[in-house]
């Protein structure tokens, strides 16, 4: 296998999962969330907003770290 597309397939997927789980936690912990043109809210000020940028945001982290378990089984 080419050494390039073992990094485009598996390694830049893990390394994008990890980020996005990571800030995930990050907003977990701090029970907020980054609203464009509001700034930093806490959970209790939009709570939508936080469970919706929580969950897609994992979902996101945990297709990128399958995608490349799904491409080497293949």
């Amino acid at each position: 296998m080419d050494t390039t597309l073992i990094i485009t397939k598996v390694v830049i997927p893990v390394v994008v999962a990890i980020f996005v789980l990571a800030y995930v936690g990050y907003l977990w912990v701090r029970q907020g969330v980054h609203v464009r043109g509001k700034g930093w809210m806490a959970k209790e000020d939009a709570p939508k907003t936080f469970y919706f940028t929580v969950i897609f945001l994992a979902l996101l982290g945990l297709f990128q770290l399958l995608s490349p378990v799904m491409w080497l089984l293949r």
